[in-house]
């Protein structure tokens, strides 16, 4: 039997991920955890064989620092990344972390089961999906000259907010989107700009003349 925990501040998704796998017959999911430091806790209560970990939890930093804490201290347990993020720094950020899979929230129900079975059996398990974006992705995302990154209009309009210094609930209330949403965003550009924090990421995107 693998014994399964679930990583994800969203309950309606642990909810979902828990209903698919209630079915198989050598999977129990024994924890779902909504918060990192849960998932610690849950980590000294028993053994657990393999997380399904949200890297935004709640942002991308905290749920990476999870991933290496729970390699450092349970090199036992694997971890497979279950996340809406494809950029292909972030997929080998989480990799050097210590995880052993990376699958996007839209995978199926059988590949989920694949990939937990893979890991189990201390092997790695990266879809075609996965693979193709690690192969033809560079860590900065830049389009095909090389000189422009290949931003979204959304990410585009919080980049600017950003650099006019809103808050992040101002940010939501002027574009009518979730606070979650935001720093989803917010996120994407740092992984995208290849910085550190959001100083940094306005002083780059102004030298980029993305800001003028």
């Amino acid at each position: 039997m693998i014994r399964v925990l679930i990583a994800d501040d969203h309950n309606v998704f642990v909810e979902g991920i828990d209903s698919l796998l209630s079915g198989a017959a050598h999977i129990e999911v024994v924890e779902r955890c909504y918060s990192c430091s849960s998932v610690l806790e849950s980590l000294t209560k028993g053994p657990i064989d393999v997380i399904l970990l949200d890297l935004s939890f709640p942002h991308i930093e905290d749920g990476l620092a999870l991933c290496e804490t729970i390699t450092r201290q349970y090199p036992s347990c694997k971890i497979i990344a279950l996340t809406m993020h494809d950029d292909a720094s972030l997929i080998k950020r989480v990799v050097k972390k210590g995880a052993q899979g990376y699958l996007l929230k839209n995978t199926t129900k059988l590949e989920l089961l694949e990939a937990i079975g893979k890991v189990h059996e201390g092997k790695n398990y990266f879809n075609e999906v996965i693979t193709q974006i690690l192969l033809t992705k560079g860590p900065k995302a830049k389009k095909a000259n090389g000189s422009r990154l290949n931003l979204t209009p959304r990410e585009s309009e919080v980049l600017t907010l950003i650099a006019q210094g809103l808050t992040t609930q101002q940010m939501a209330n002027q574009l009518f989107v979730s606070i979650k949403a935001i720093e989803f965003h917010r996120s994407s550009l740092l992984l995208k700009f290849d910085v550190p924090n959001t100083a940094v990421l306005i002083k780059t995107a102004m030298e980029m003349q993305y800001l003028d």
